[in-house]
């Protein structure tokens, strides 16, 4: 399962760097979170890292499928958090009213609140990619 680990280590250190920057950026992360959501078009640093994205977890998928024996981590990496994403995606990124509650948010302080909200998920992730 080393790749569902190298998915979890990614995801990890994935949201703990955005966490970091939406923290030490404030309310100026919104600009950021406005290219990447606000528009119909995005830019292609955003599409070029949900390529990115995408093609670890297949290659996690593929190990995943392949793999003798499949942990409780294995099957949450794989199967649970993708199913969230794409709930995700369909709330935030793919409907206008959900973009524009995202890039609604306003204020260093609104900011942070996100931040660290967010960062809770990375020893999750490292846990997840421990048992994986």
């Amino acid at each position: 399962m080393m790749t569902a680990r190298a998915f979890a280590l990614v995801l990890a250190a994935a949201v703990l760097a955005t966490s970091v920057a939406i923290y030490v950026m404030g309310g100026r992360f919104r600009a950021v979170e406005e290219r990447a959501y606000g528009s119909d078009r995005r830019p292609w640093w955003f599409m070029l890292g949900l390529l990115a994205f995408a093609a670890l977890y297949l290659s996690a998928l593929a190990g995943f499928v392949m793999a003798p024996e499949r942990t409780w981590a294995a099957w949450t990496l794989i199967v649970v958090i993708p199913i969230g994403a794409a709930l995700k995606a369909g709330l935030v990124i793919l409907n206008p009213q959900g973009r524009a509650t995202v890039t609604a948010i306003a204020g260093d302080q609104a900011w942070r609140r996100v931040a660290l909200t967010r960062a809770v998920l990375a020893p999750v992730f490292l846990v997840l990619a421990y048992f994986a």
